[in-house]
């Protein structure tokens, strides 16, 4: 694996790839072999209890061949099942218009609107390709907004949950085509930034954190009739919190509906909140006893056949392998299969995704193929020359007009394209003409222990069931192939299902944002999985460490056990949770007044809050690195970023001065759009805008603006011996301590992307924002504090 420091040196990167794309012979020089693919017409993952799911298929058959050739339809299943015929048993695809108005969920459109009439909530499990997520909103909105006898039921918006970004807007924009109004009207989205909705909107696409900021302030959700909770199966925070959330929002609305029924106010359905919650595969037995036993129903996608390639030996280096397979993808699958219609009109036979676990890693790859593209450009292959290898990143932070060049394909280009994403690309959104699928079997994930009370984000292994979604992103519009970089026997170790987020991360936020809901008693929260015990008592002793909650008092039960506390905000907590951001650096915000420095904090938490600004290209990168020492600053790197931000902002011309300075203005934007916000939310709970020139006093209010060992305040590590660094908490800890939490945390290092990293004059004392497991555990966001600070 390669360290987040370490990039392939585009010269050595050639004279490893270029000999295994120079040979005319398949598979002459490999450097990732491959086993041959075996037949199974078999469905992977829709719930365990199903027979054909990939936990049982794998008890079933001990060998991993029902994990090759699958031609991806769903089998007979309880529920919904579309009369369709298969795409895969033609041997041509539909065309635009059909594509368009006939999916597969039109077909079953009745069944689903009798079941949301009879049902407060429904599932449904729609394969790839279905439509749900583009025709269910426009269903609801036709039946109950222009039916006159549903009229009344429906005064409200539909609302629909995306966990990205880029999901929100790409899929607003399709329905608002579809149609037929212009987008901000009828149709509108919502997102940070960007807010295109209108009084007259009835059916708005949004991320699960606009939905959640919206609960905070209106407890029962009551500008919607319908909330539709997609892609439910990526169980991120957002999307477990709005489970419960949502719950309890309908259980309010219904008791007062039931009692103005009695009063004689209303109809018993006029005030009903309906639910529908969408995914491509789920524990759905799971999900539906959470929902009070709610119906599940299932509606078959359009998927193609698809090939399912295992490398025979382990990859440690996995973008080394992509990277090699990308390039023989390129010489071995240039023939255009001349019974496939979908693909007659291009001059290349189908475009590459590969799965990445993040932005740096999706840059580093890119800009190694635009090296290498050129010199592959008519080389011979075994079916003649090679044509113009192209490639594309995708991640949520990109910005939409280049998110949007991906959505669309000249059929006249003569180029195949590469594209590097995130995990976006597993299920949020479809990219036409992919016809091969490079899957790492990895992403990067946190990590979180209630003993140490540290979030580790490292790379990990997916679950089976993310894999299946990746692969099937092959063969959306034809038959396709996937290229997984595991052996069938680390396959078969994959989990079933992803563990969900929330079991896994800091519940800081979580909490913090339940009380703000209005449910003081979080423990008690009705979550679908719940966290462990000591996750949640941790985060609760924590925020009360930072003043931010308190319990209520409760004079009828002298029993101190935390279990049976309620809690609610301190003064400073409703004003943390006025700011979009963690409860950490909420409280800075408010603490920089005693140290006079409030509007340099927010610059440096706005820096702080988007990804890497700093832009390294391999064919300049001394150069760039020249470039950004002059940012360096011998304080650390909260400085270095205030430096960064400060001349962004007095240059005039933005975007050539941070080309000059390789730095990514895309991310700048961004930051200077969070800044602007936060600035906005400091005006609006009164607090004063006041700027220092003494970055002692910045350094001071990070690391100690909350209390020593409190918020960020933990985050203070000292030189050893060794040379590596350890927590100050655990300083006093030895190895024969029985309760000793500091063997989880082991020595930690000076990320080398760090101003501070040396090989020899390491400071003394460090303060840091991020830990980082790559090669070594690593600190991100480094500065310098003094040791004397410790002690007074």
């Amino acid at each position: 694996m390669i360290p987040d420091s370490e990039v392939l040196k585009n010269q050595q990167a050639i004279d490893y790839l270029l000999p295994n794309i120079n040979s005319a012979s398949p598979s002459s020089q490999s450097q990732l072999s491959v086993s041959s693919p075996e037949s199974n017409t078999s469905s992977p993952c829709v719930r365990s209890s199903l027979p054909n799911s990939p936990n049982n298929n794998e008890t079933k058959n001990s060998s991993s061949r029902d994990w090759n050739l699958q031609r991806w339809r769903s089998p007979s299943r309880p529920g919904l099942t579309s009369s369709t015929t298969s795409p895969s048993s033609s041997s041509s695809t539909p065309n635009n218009h059909v594509r368009q108005h006939c999916l597969p969920i039109d077909l079953v459109k009745n069944k689903i609107l009798s079941n949301v009439n009879r049902h407060d909530t429904i599932i449904l499990i729609g394969e790839t390709g279905s439509g749900k997520t583009t025709r269910i909103p426009q269903f609801l909105y036709h039946y109950y907004c222009k039916n006159h006898s549903q009229r009344s039921v429906m005064n409200g918006v539909i609302g629909i949950t995306q966990p990205r970004r880029v999901a929100a807007v790409s899929i607003g924009s399709r329905v608002a085509e579809e149609m037929g109004t212009t987008l901000g009207q009828l149709v509108g989205y919502k997102i940070r930034f960007e807010d295109c909705v209108s009084p007259q909107t009835k059916i708005q696409y949004m991320t699960d954190g606009i939905l959640l900021r919206e609960s905070l302030s209106n407890h029962t959700l009551d500008r919607y009739d319908f909330i539709i909770l997609d892609e439910a199966h990526e169980r991120t925070v957002q999307s477990d919190m709005l489970f419960g959330i949502v719950k309890r929002a309908q259980k309010s609305r219904k008791r007062s509906s039931m009692k103005r029924t009695l009063d004689g106010n209303e109809s018993p359905s006029h005030n009903t909140l309906k639910l529908i919650i969408m995914s491509a595969t789920m524990d759905v037995d799971h999900l539906s006893k959470y929902f009070d036993s709610a119906p599940v129903l299932y509606v078959e996608g359009r998927i193609y056949p698809i090939e399912i390639f295992y490398a025979e030996s382990k990859h440690e280096d996995y973008t080394d392998a992509a990277l090699t397979t990308i390039f023989q993808i390129h010489r071995d699958e240039d023939e255009l299969d001349s019974n496939d219609s979908q693909m007659q009109n291009t001059s290349i036979g189908g475009d590459i995704l590969v799965f990445c676990t993040g932005q740096e890693e999706i840059e580093s790859m890119v800009k190694i193929v635009q090296d290498l593209a050129p010199q592959t450009s008519g080389m011979k292959s075994c079916r003649g020359n090679l044509k113009t290898l192209k490639p594309y990143p995708l991640y949520s932070a990109l910005p939409t007009m280049k998110q949007q060049q991906i959505f669309t394909r000249d059929p006249n280009d003569c180029f195949r394209r590469v594209i590097f994403a995130t995990n976006i690309a597993e299920t949020s959104i479809t990219i036409p003409n992919i016809r091969f699928v490079i899957d790492t079997g990895r992403a990067k994930s946190k990590s979180f222990s209630p003993k140490t009370g540290f979030e580790i984000l490292k790379i990990e292994r997916i679950s089976k069931a993310q894999s299946c979604q990746r692969s099937g992103r092959a063969g959306r519009l034809a038959p396709g192939k996937c290229f997984r970089l595991l052996t069938r026997a680390e396959y078969r170790l994959l989990p079933t299902f992803p563990i969900p987020e929330i079991q896994k991360c800091s519940l800081s936020n979580v909490i913090l944002q339940l009380i703000a809901a209005g449910i003081s008693d979080p423990e008690r929260f009705d979550f679908i999985d719940r966290p462990s015990a000591d996750s949640i008592k941790h985060s609760i002793s924590k925020l009360i460490l930072m003043n931010a909650i308190e319990k209520i008092p409760n004079e009828s039960n002298e029993n101190d056990d935390s279990s049976s506390l309620s809690f609610r905000l301190t003064e400073i907590g409703k004003k943390m949770i006025v700011f979009p951001i963690e409860p950490e650096f909420a409280l800075m915000i408010i603490m920089s007044q005693k140290y006079r420095c409030t509007e340099e904090i927010i610059t440096i938490i706005s820096m702080l809050s988007i990804d890497n600004v700093f832009y390294v290209p391999n064919s300049e990168r001394d150069v760039a690195l020249a470039v950004h020492k002059k940012f360096a600053s011998s304080e650390g790197d909260l400085v270095k970023l205030l430096k960064v931000f400060r001349e962004y902002k007095e240059s005039r011309q933005a975007l050539a001065w941070c080309q000059d300075n390789f730095l990514r203005p895309v991310q700048m934007r961004n930051a200077f759009k969070i800044r602007q916000q936060l600035l906005s939310y400091c005006n609006k709970i009164s607090i004063p805008i006041i700027s220092s020139s003494n970055t002692e006093n910045i350094r001071k209010c990070f690391a100690l603006g909350s209390g020593l060992g409190i918020g960020l305040g933990a985050n203070i590590a000292l030189l050893q011996n060794e040379g590596g660094y350890r927590i100050v908490s655990f300083q006093n800890q030895t190895k024969n301590d029985k309760n000793n939490d500091c063997l989880e945390i082991k020595t930690l290092h000076i990320h080398p992307s760090s101003c501070l990293f040396s090989p020899t004059n390491k400071p003394e004392c460090v303060f840091f924002i991020e830990l980082v497991q790559t090669t070594k555990l690593y600190m991100r966001n480094v500065s310098i504090i003094s040791k004397e600070w410790l002690t007074t």
